[in-house]
């Protein structure tokens, strides 16, 4: 899993095809009792698809990019989407940019 880039200044570059890239998305707030977790997400060509998460570190929804996630290169936007006993919606929406290899 990247943690650091080949330049070693502590960026993450992301590349079509990548796999097991974790994603992890802090919601500022106790979501220990979510019942569901989901970083809806668009990519560059408009499609949108639910990435089910897991609840980490009691704030965090944790991700792990599978085969087909990085599919096309271009800025991805997600949206943390979660569902607790009282409370249920959506989060800030963030954005990075997925790149063609050797970018």
């Amino acid at each position: 899993m990247p943690s650091c880039s080949s330049c070693c200044d502590g960026v993450s570059k992301f590349y079509v095809g990548d796999i097991g890239v974790r994603i992890e998305v802090d919601t500022c707030s106790d979501i220990t009792t979510a019942t569901l977790v989901v970083l809806r997400v668009e990519k560059p060509d408009g499609t949108t698809h639910d990435w089910v998460g897991t609840v980490y570190d009691t704030t965090k929804i944790l991700y792990i990019v599978g085969p087909g996630d990085f599919d096309q290169e271009g800025r991805y936007r997600l949206q943390p989407y979660i569902e607790m006993p009282s409370w249920q919606g959506q989060g800030n929406t963030a954005t990075f940019k997925v790149h063609s290899v050797f970018a």
